[in-house]
C-alpha cells in the first residue's frame, strides 16, 4: 500500500543502498512506580531499538513489559527478524500488513515502524514529518504527569515539574475513587494555582457508576475543584461520550480508549464526544492512520492531544514531531531524567527540546526524527543487550 508514504520519498532512495542490515536491542528498567486505577507498575521494561542501513542508524523505543526484570529481549525481538534484508519500502508495507492482519499487535508495529520511517527520513536526507506532508511547526505544550495515590508524594511530584519549568500543564492520575480523587485535584490546584491547565485520568475508574449521570455528577465536582480536563472517566461508547459532554459544562472531555486503534479511531471519531481528543502511543498501530485521525480531528475544530506509554527515551522526540507536525494542544510523551537518566547520558543529538515556557519545540528540522546516540554508551549502561 504505497499511500503509507509518498512517491517522493520513495524516489529519494532510487539507486541507494536502503536496506535493513541490523537491528539491536537494548533493555532499559526502570524502578520508578507508577500508580493507575488498574493497578501499580512496579517496575517496566523499555526496550530502545537501533534499525542500521549503512551509516544510518533509524530509533525507536516500546514499553514492552511491566513489573518483569527477567523480561526477555532476544524473545521479544523475534517478530523483526523478516526485516532484515528487506528496503525501506518494503520492510514499511510488510509492517503494515503484519498490523491489519492481526499477527502484529501495536507494541509490534509502532516501534518496527517507527525505526523504519527515522531511517527512511535519513536515508532520504528529509525530516520525516515532512516526507508525511505535516505542516504545523510550532511549539506544543509539555505535560508533566503524576501518578501517585498519596497526596504528599503527588506535592513531591508537583514540585519536580515546578523545579523543570512544566507547569502550563499538569496531568493527574485519578483513582475512581472520589474522596481521594476529590484530594488530589485541591491539592495540586492549591499548588499549582489558577494558570495550570489541570487534566484528570482516572483510566475509566468511574465505570461502576449506573448511569451517564452520576458520571456526570462526579466530573463536574472535580471541575469546580480545580480539574480542567479529564481523559476516560468511565468506559463509554460513542453515544455515551456524546451524552456525556452534553452534560458537564465547561469541564473538557477527552476521548481515549475509544480512539485507539488509529483506524478504528477515524471511523468512530465525532466532534459531539469531547473537547479534545488523545493519539496514545503503543495503541495506534499505523502511523499514516494516525496523521489521518488527527487530520480529521483538527479540520473538525476540535483539540488534539498526543499523549504517552511511560516512555523515557528514543520516542519521546518521535511522538513530539508528530505533536508539532500536527498541531497539538499538548504533548505527555516527554523525556523522565527523573525515572530513569539512561537515555540522557546517551544522546548526542536532537530535533527537538524543551524551551523556557515548558513547550516542545523544533531546534532545527533534521533528516529523520533527528535523534543521534552514543550506542557504545548505551549498550553500558543498559540492562540487556541483544541483536535480531
Amino acid at each position: 500500500m504505497l499511500s503509507a508514504m509518498s512517491g517522493n520519498a520513495w524516489s529519494s532512495l532510487k539507486g541507494v543502498d536502503n536496506r535493513v542490515d541490523f537491528i539491536s536491542l537494548y533493555l532499559v528498567n526502570v524502578t520508578k512506580a507508577r500508580n493507575f486505577s488498574h493497578s501499580t507498575w512496579h517496575n517496566r521494561q523499555h526496550i530502545f531499538i537501533a534499525m542500521k542501513s549503512g551509516k544510518h542508524v533509524g530509533w525507536a523505543e516500546v514499553l514492552g513489559s511491566k513489573n518483569d526484570l527477567d523480561f526477555d529481549i532476544a524473545k521479544w525481538g523475534a517478530f523483526l527478524k523478516p526485516l532484515i534484508g528487506s528496503g525501506i519500502e518494503e520492510a514499511i508495507e510488510f509492517g503494515r500488513q503484519e498490523y491489519f492482519k492481526g499477527n502484529w499487535n501495536a507494541k509490534n508495529s509502532e516501534p518496527a515502524l517507527m525505526g523504519l520511517y527515522d531511517l527512511l527520513g535519513k536515508i532520504a536526507n528529509k525530516p520525516t514529518i515532512d516526507i508525511w506532508g505535516l505542516k504545523g511547526n510550532k511549539p506544543v505544550p509539555a505535560v508533566f504527569t503524576i501518578l501517585e495515590r498519596e497526596v504528599d508524594m503527588a506535592l513531591e511530584q508537583a514540585a519536580i515539574a515546578k523545579e523543570q519549568g512544566l507547569t502550563s500543564h499538569v496531568k493527574v492520575k485519578l483513582f475512581g475513587e472520589f474522596e481521594l480523587d476529590l484530594q488530589l485535584i485541591t491539592a495540586m490546584r492549591a499548588f499549582f494555582g489558577n494558570e495550570t491547565k489541570i487534566i484528570g485520568d482516572p483510566n475509566r475508574g468511574y465505570k461502576y457508576l449506573n448511569s451517564i449521570d452520576e458520571v456526570a455528577e462526579v466530573m463536574i465536582k472535580l471541575n469546580e475543584a480545580g480539574m480542567d480536563a479529564v481523559e476516560d472517566p468511565s468506559e463509554l461508547d460513542k453515544a455515551g461520550w456524546i451524552e456525556l459532554e452534553s452534560k458537564v459544562g465547561k469541564l473538557a472531555l477527552v476521548p481515549d480508549h475509544i480512539m485507539r486503534p488509529a483506524h478504528k479511531g477515524i471511523e468512530i471519531f465525532s466532534p459531539e464526544m469531547g473537547s479534545y481528543f488523545n493519539l496514545h502511543p503503543n495503541t495506534m498501530g499505523t502511523f499514516t492512520e494516525l496523521n489521518k485521525l488527527a487530520s480529521k480531528i483538527k479540520e473538525s475544530g476540535k483539540g488534539l492531544m498526543v499523549g504517552d506509554s511511560s516512555l523515557i527515551g528514543p520516542a519521546c522526540t518521535f511522538w513530539q514531531q508528530i505533536a508539532i507536525g500536527n498541531g497539538a494542544a499538548w504533548v505527555e510523551a516527554i523525556e523522565k531524567p527523573q525515572e530513569s537518566d539512561v537515555f540522557s547520558r546517551c544522546v548526542t543529538g536532537s530535533a527537538t527540546k524543551m524551551n523556557s515556557k515548558g513547550e516542545i519545540e523544533l531546534i532545527r528540522k533534521k533528516p529523520g526524527f533527528g535523534l543521534s546516540i552514543n550506542e557504545s554508551k548505551l549498550k553500558k549502561l543498559s540492562d540487556k543487550y541483544a541483536t535480531v
